[in-house]
């Protein structure tokens, strides 16, 4: 009996100790308890707010520091006002232009809730330092180089332009120099990185399909005419003072004022940068003209736009003068010609026949032959 008793209060000392441990377990705080009540999951606006400061590398380079006043679980989503958003907790934002931007910051809570704050930052100056980048370097070759980087049309090597749907399904591209007799060729684009101006020279025509005829017209642009290689050439002269440009390098974007365009007009301004390197640029941008078109433009420096040289190529030439010419002659200001007579002279000549015509006061008096496939 004395030894079951003993099991017993084994038994019943084990079970006191548990319900010990567990009460003592249920009342220890713990760090997340205010924000695990229901109610203390969500935020307030008088919780949240944000500042910012200089860096000491710039006046335009700004850190943004987020204040939540609560241990609630939160996250951030930043709009800097320049183009930006971005999940970071604290955020650097550069700014090279002067002027107001509205940054915005929202936080949002465990329980799905959400505190949106503004403010206007103003700056007062320029700082085009902040565009020494890789991306504004390839495409204006550098804050140094005062004159700009002209770019051109990849004219001389196929797909250099050419159109596809968003669902690409289809695709042409132009092979090389095919639109050579239009004004597509004739387009020039110089980038300063200073100042991010932009300088479009032409030859005074753009060039575009039917729906860019039509929409130009709209807008006063309405002399118009058919080109040798399709569409159309209508009469516009880029603004003599330029434009200016915005490069967006964290969406790759390319976008002009004033309403400038690539030469090709598709009712738009804004284009997607695919590649940017030293030596290409290369684009596309959705037509505002057309469900679903997209146009693709491939440039390069226009120092690199050279017309490759086409070989050499050596042809027998046999001409005996006698019977039916196996040669189709051409003759620049010949004079009177007298057709195929006896050679007079056979030094360095076996044949019996030359031909003969006599010579003109012109200052030019040639016989020539164009030799077969080959231009």
């Amino acid at each position: 009996m004395k030894e079951m008793k003993m099991i017993k209060n084994i038994f019943k000392s084990g079970i006191f100790a548990l319900i010990t441990l567990f009460a003592l377990t249920a009342c220890d705080p713990q760090d997340g308890d205010d924000y695990s009540m229901g109610a203390l999951d969500t935020i307030t606006e008088n919780q949240v707010s944000f500042s910012y400061a200089p860096t000491d590398k710039s006046t335009n380079e700004i850190r943004f520091t987020v204040n939540v006043d609560s241990k609630v679980p939160t996250s951030v989503l930043w709009n800097l006002g320049n183009d930006v958003e971005t999940k970071e907790r604290n955020p650097l934002g550069q700014y090279p232009y002067a002027g107001d931007y509205t940054v915005t910051l929202t936080v949002y809570a465990s329980d799905g809730t959400s505190i949106t704050k503004s403010q206007v930052l103003h700056l007062e100056n320029n700082d085009f330092s902040l565009l020494d980048t890789p991306g504004y370097r390839n495409l204006t070759g550098g804050a140094d180089n005062v004159e700009g980087k002209t770019w051109v049309l990849d004219q001389y090597n196929g797909g250099h332009f050419g159109v596809f749907p968003t669902d690409l399904s289809w695709s042409w591209y132009a092979g090389a120099n095919e639109k050579d007799g239009s004004s597509l060729y004739t387009q020039e684009f110089t980038f300063i990185q200073t100042g991010t101006k932009l300088y479009w020279k032409n030859n005074g025509y753009i060039y575009t399909n039917q729906a860019g005829v039509n929409a130009l017209a709209s807008l006063g642009y309405t002399n118009s005419h058919s080109t040798p290689v399709d569409d159309f050439d209508v009469e516009y002269s880029p603004a003599p003072g330029g434009y200016t440009f915005i490069l967006n390098e964290n969406d790759n974007t390319l976008t002009f004022t004033g309403g400038a365009f690539f030469g090709f007009y598709a009712g738009t301004s804004t284009y997607n940068i695919v590649e940017l390197t030293e030596d290409v640029l290369e684009v596309t941008c959705l037509s505002s003209l057309e469900s679903n078109n997209n146009w693709s433009f491939r440039f390069i420096p226009k120092d690199k736009n050279v017309k490759p040289e086409r070989p050499l190529k050596a042809i027998p030439l046999r001409e005996d003068f006698e019977g039916e010419s196996a040669i189709a002659w051409g003759f620049e200001e010949m004079g009177t010609r007298t057709g195929v007579s006896d050679n007079p002279n056979f030094t360095g000549n076996s044949s019996a026949k030359v031909y003969r015509y006599e010579k003109t006061t012109s200052p030019s008096s040639n016989m020539f032959f164009l030799a077969p496939d080959y231009t």
